[in-house]
């Protein structure tokens, strides 16, 4: 449990401080207005900020006192502290001032009601309306005043009234401290839900882990937090309207919660590349590539490096901070580092690709190139042959992966060929005895496939009459491979001279004649 409570209250706290930094283009917003009104009641402009500075402070007496209470107001829960409070979560909620756009001195020139905004709740409506007291001060009207409680009862919000002064004068990023409480309770709500539902998960996987389902176990496991978080900030977003958020509350908790989901994507995509090169390295070691455990952890730590530096750019952007200039130099630097060494990362990618594609294993005997030898090493980097002269072979795994390989090793026989010769001397009825004895000598083999059997006189040589025999020796051993040739050939040899025939060699006859003179 203490696994899921400390990411929560980090994330929380980072959503916190990032909710604080004001949304893009605030500061530039506040840089245009002009100087805010001052705290008296000789404007509606400077009145309505009065109340507003007030409300902020806490200073809930001193708030009350710009209200124009109305006369017969029968309500007991009704006391101006409390209405106070209401009108500042209504125009929260529903109405944010804009101090340049309310009336200043010159509403004093006719002392007409100025109108701040309507409220609309279902058929109920509330005119925000500041009217001219006979004193001259700028009061909220009591019309209004009047229709707050129904209004914030109407709403939802009227029970907010009743907590007590710390919970709501205590604020950060204009979210109030009973409000960060209830976002934190939602998100812990949701957060014990997914830890739950991942173990349940988790659980399953693992009664049928006998199906392959390993990697989908460790992915729930490690993809269970975030996902958490995620979840959580979507609860968030939605309970904010229920949590009655003012308006630049709402703006400052998307900015923070649009950071927060980014981080969240990083750290889930980090976790789970880490699963991933962990099974990819349990898988080489297993395959005999004993070196490829450093490279992995290298790899991985490379990886997880660039995910979190892309999750915390993109965060900063969404705060609004410019990192432009930041990327395009380390995009700069990543080229640099890749064109010199570009023969360092084909080496790499060729190993990549032969590891891959299960080319090649250690024990394989193959031909690369025209050159035999027995695979003893596969690093991510070159590969290590033996040869049949028994001189170690070190092949570049970019060359490699270009190479032209034939495995021996996965042969499923040998094709035995042979092309003998026998004397000019011999008959044709000796030559139809020959073929017949070749062909039942080689298809009544054990070792020999029977279809694969080529007995065939082929030619009239230079010295002698060609046969030209051809057959599939069915053993992947090379040793009985000759064992069993050794045999055909001391049977060729009986059947040939039994048949009153012999084997032909080079010979040349010369003709010798003496001129007449």
């Amino acid at each position: 449990m203490l696994d899921l409570v400390r990411p929560l209250v980090r994330w929380v706290l980072a959503l916190a401080l990032l909710c604080s930094v004001p949304a893009r283009g605030a500061e530039d917003a506040i840089a245009d207005e002009p100087s805010p009104p001052i705290q008296n009641q000789d404007t509606p402009r400077n009145v309505a900020y009065s109340f507003i500075m007030l409300a902020r402070e806490g200073a809930w007496d001193d708030a009350a006192l710009l209200l124009q209470w109305p006369q017969g107001m029968d309500d007991p829960e009704a006391t101006p502290e409390k209405v106070a409070r209401a009108l500042k979560l209504l125009l929260d909620e529903r109405i944010w001032l804009d101090f340049n756009a309310i009336p200043g001195e010159e509403a004093n020139d006719d002392g007409a009601p100025v109108s701040l905004g309507t409220i609309m709740e279902g058929e109920d409506e509330l005119g925000i309306d500041l009217v001219r007291g006979a004193d001259g001060d700028w009061v909220v009207a009591a019309t209004t005043v009047e229709g707050v409680p129904a209004m914030a009862k109407s709403m939802g919000v009227w029970w907010i009234t009743s907590l007590p002064e710390f919970l709501v004068d205590v604020s950060v990023a204009e979210i109030e401290l009973w409000q960060w409480i209830g976002l934190l309770l939602i998100a812990a709500a949701v957060m014990v839900l997914g830890w739950c539902a991942s173990l349940v998960l988790h659980h399953s996987a693992r009664l049928v882990d006998r199906g392959g389902l390993g990697m989908l176990r460790e992915s729930i496991a490690v993809l269970a937090a975030p996902i958490g978080v995620l979840a959580s900030l979507l609860a968030m977003r939605m309970a904010q309207d229920w949590l009655a958020l003012s308006v630049p509350a709402k703006a400052n908790l998307a900015v923070g919660s649009k950071a927060v989901l980014v981080l969240a994507v990083a750290w889930g995509v980090a976790r789970w590349l880490r699963v991933l090169t962990l099974s990819i390295e349990a898988k080489l070691v297993a395959r005999g590539i004993d070196d490829a455990g450093a490279i992995v952890r290298v790899v991985r730590v490379l990886a997880m490096a660039i995910v979190y530096l892309l999750g915390l750019s993109i965060a900063l952007q969404a705060l609004g901070m410019d990192l432009g200039a930041v990327i395009a130099g380390l995009g700069i630097g990543t080229a640099a580092i890749a064109l010199a060494s570009q023969q360092t990362l084909a080496n790499l990618f060729g190993g990549a690709s032969v590891i891959a594609d299960r080319v090649l294993h250690p024990g394989d005997t193959c031909s690369i190139n025209g050159t035999i030898a027995t695979v003893e090493r596969i690093g991510l980097r070159s590969t290590t042959l033996r040869t049949v002269d028994r001189t170690q072979l070190v092949v570049a795994n970019g060359d490699l992966a270009q190479s032209r390989v034939e495995k021996l090793s996965t042969r499923d026989g040998f094709r035995f060929s042979a092309v003998i010769g026998v004397r000019y001397e011999t008959t044709g009825d000796a030559m139809r005895r020959i073929l017949a004895a070749l062909r039942a000598r080689l298809e009544g083999d054990a070792l020999v496939d029977p279809a694969s059997v080529r007995v065939n006189f082929m030619a009239f040589g230079a010295s002698s009459l060609d046969i030209d025999l051809k057959a599939v020796v069915q053993t992947t051993d090379a040793a009985i491979y000759r064992a069993a040739v050794e045999r055909i050939n001391l049977d060729i040899m009986d059947i040939v001279q039994s048949n009153g025939s012999g084997f032909a060699f080079p010979s040349q006859t010369v003709y010798l004649a003496r001129d007449r003179g």
